[in-house]
């Protein structure tokens, strides 16, 4: 054995144990293509060979085409020259280009931070923007992405020259990632720097993957930098600006998240019933007697309106709230509506659809506790809502759904309650493929989308409702949907996988998104018409099983907790005026006070009452990009001065934060909340 096979060996054998220790789910894909390999059940289609040249490349044995072509190690070192530390250059941002002038600031320096998102926003990013040009560079590339790995090395040469602190690594190809552990030594690259590995990866499982990535010091995330290995992997990049728009930061801010609190705690307050949705109901309660229509409001509701108008008498007929104008105009009534949005005036529209409101007297409610609860409470009786909590935990012993949207809100339910059969209408969580509308006509939003599809370059924002791409269809190859419905695909495909037991089938009737582990079935099809249901009796079993399962007062653990979160929040209070008090005469000495603070404020300290942490997560990761933007960019012009002005604005808006939730906390006066 000569010295290349044995060092080519050696790396191998280096990196199967790193992966076994580090990366064990990337390691057991690996070594299940190695087992393959060694019994004959898989035939290589790649082979590595070394060229007296000095590199390797691989050989499509099917082709006969190289990788390559030529040297590897040049092409490598031609990549890495290419790499640079500007940031208009080969960069993904992962943060909106917002623009506040002088007026703007002064006007939200005086707003209450739950009046809007940009209330605690404008004056950290109006600083950051005079004081820094996008033109320039950044001290240290923190986070890169390399799209594609053939041989690896490039990814050598590249972290050779850059020394990122993290790399995230896409490869599809199994068996090329699998030549690369006999070139590459990422056991070693993973001593110097974190390594996350993406390696034959559906889009759900990439989006985790990239999670991990993303959400690891996310305040390093103000220009990721990327290499490009196959020119088919650009549609790569728009999918990562995907993940990046659909985070729920991005879609769920800090003020609502501050609003939803003093709601929540609202609902305590008045005794509102909270259902228990900790658990799964099985398939004795009551909603397995029948099967489960839930109706949400995408484009194949209005055309399937006939056939749910024809089996509503015969199905529980679970509906997302807005909804209502649509079956109402059908003569539908639901059993069951749900709703979790806090905004007032898509409510109220629908309301306002609806001349005759008897229409809600026979349903039943569940609903986030954060809505407006006044406008519930004109249509129907407090006795027929039941709550349950998404983002917070004040009655965690009734567990809680967290989700993107409504949607995937009200299918959870259906599998928590045990039904045998769910019939999934309206949920297409995509444009119709024809008319490219979003929802059903008579749906608020159901105008012409328009959205056109981006091309993926540098420095591309994507919108989430202004942002076209392609994803596997129910009944088509694939349909066009949106990055705010694609949050929904991810969320429906984990409550699947999370709730979904054995006995129960998921029919999908809609020409929209497919969902993992669900049954494609057109309309005509199905006939549910046999199934015998006696609307008042039915309707009456469930009032009484979810009467059965809520309670409309804390329980001993969850007062202490609520006690817990004022001590919390008065010690995150001390900690900030602290930070505010002290001199920091460089740059390094700010920033690490700073990242001690900040992890300080957003540690869970309990899982029972993380409310004031997420709050700071979700603001710091708003302004994450600008504050790291202020911290890593070359040649800042006075320092001293600066940190000093940067220091007093961050500190003021951390400060109205946590007096903001106190205010809410010392308002519910305890003990009486429970």
């Amino acid at each position: 054995m000569n010295n290349i096979e044995q060092k080519v060996l050696q790396t191998f054998q280096n990196n199967l144990i790193y992966l076994s220790k580090k990366h064990p789910e990337v390691y057991k894909k690996v070594d299940l293509l190695n087992q393959a390999i060694e019994n004959g059940t898989y035939k290589e289609k790649y082979a590595l060979e070394y060229k007296n040249e000095g590199y390797f490349d691989v050989l499509d044995t099917i082709s006969n085409e190289w990788l390559y072509g030529s040297s590897s190690i040049e092409k490598a070192k031609k990549m890495a020259s290419e790499i640079n530390f500007r940031k208009d250059k080969g960069t993904i941002e992962t943060f909106y280009n917002y623009k506040f002038d002088k007026k703007a600031i002064e006007v939200a320096e005086k707003e209450d931070p739950t009046v809007s998102k940009f209330v605690l926003m404008a004056p950290v990013v109006g600083f950051v923007d005079d004081l820094i040009d996008k033109k320039t560079s950044m001290k240290h590339i923190f986070k890169f992405i390399f799209f594609g790995v053939g041989l690896g090395v490039h990814i050598e040469a590249i972290h050779q020259k850059i020394e990122a602190s993290m790399y995230f690594v896409i490869e599809d190809n199994l068996e090329l990632f699998r030549l690369s552990l006999f070139v590459t030594d990422f056991s070693k690259i993973g001593e110097e720097s974190e390594l996350y590995f993406a390696i034959m990866c559906d889009d759900g499982a990439l989006k985790q993957e990239f999670n991990k990535f993303y959400h690891n010091s996310f305040i390093r995330n103000n220009y990721i930098k990327y290499s490009l290995l196959y020119p088919n992997y650009r549609e790569k990049i728009a999918k990562i600006q995907n993940f990046i728009v659909t985070q729920s930061s991005q879609t769920y801010l800090y003020d609502k998240l501050l609003q939803k609190n003093l709601r929540v705690i609202e609902a305590v307050k008045k005794k509102f019933n909270f259902l228990n949705v900790s658990k799964h109901y099985g398939d004795s309660s009551v909603f397995a007697k029948r099967p489960i229509v839930l109706v949400a409001a995408g484009p194949s509701l209005a055309k399937e309106i006939e056939w749910l108008k024809k089996n509503a008498s015969h199905v529980t007929v679970v509906a997302l709230f807005m909804t209502s104008a649509i079956l109402c105009e059908n003569g539908i009534k639901p059993d069951i509506i749900v709703h979790v949005d806090e905004n007032y005036k898509p409510v109220k529209k629908t309301l306002d659809k609806i001349e005759d409101k008897s229409f809600f007297s026979k349903s039943l409610f569940l609903l986030s506790p954060s809505v407006e609860m006044e406008l519930f409470l004109d249509i129907t009786d407090k006795s027929k809502i039941f709550v349950f909590e998404d983002r917070t935990r004040y009655r965690f012993n009734k567990g809680f759904l967290e989700g993107f949207s409504v949607g995937e809100i009200g299918y959870a339910l259906s599998l928590l309650f045990g039904a045998k059969e769910i019939y999934l209408l309206g949920l297409d969580l995509a444009l119709d493929p024809e008319t490219k509308t979003t929802h059903a006509k008579g749906h608020l939003s159901s105008e012409q989308n328009g959205a056109k599809l981006q091309k993926a370059t540098e420095n591309d924002a994507v919108s989430l409702r202004g942002s076209e791409f392609f994803v596997k269809g129910n009944f088509m190859e694939k349909v066009p949907t949106l990055p705010l419905f694609d949050m929904s695909i991810h969320m429906v495909n984990e409550f699947t996988k999370k709730l979904k037991k054995h006995y129960q089938k998921v029919y999908n009737l809609n020409n929209g998104a497919y969902f993992a582990d669900t049954v494609p079935i057109h309309s005509k099809d199905v006939e549910l018409s046999d199934i015998d249901k006696k609307t008042e009796n039915s309707l009456d079993e469930i009032y009484h099983f979810l009467l059965s399962n809520s309670s409309d007062v804390m329980d001993g653990d969850e007062k202490k907790a609520f006690e817990e979160r004022k001590e919390e929040a008065k010690d995150k209070k001390i900690k900030i005026e602290q930070f505010a008090s002290q001199r920091y005469p460089s740059m390094d000495q700010f920033q690490k006070a700073f990242v001690e603070l900040a992890g300080y404020l957003i540690t869970l300290q309990n899982e029972k009452t993380n409310e004031i942490a997420q709050i700071y997560i979700i603001y710091l990761e708003n302004i994450g990009g600008y504050i790291g933007d202020f911290f890593n960019t070359v040649n800042l012009q006075n320092p001293k001065r600066n940190i000093k002005k940067f220091q007093k604005i961050i500190s003021t808006q951390f400060l109205k934060i946590i007096d903001k939730y106190l205010e809410f906390i010392e308002k519910s006066n305890y003990p009486d909340i429970g």
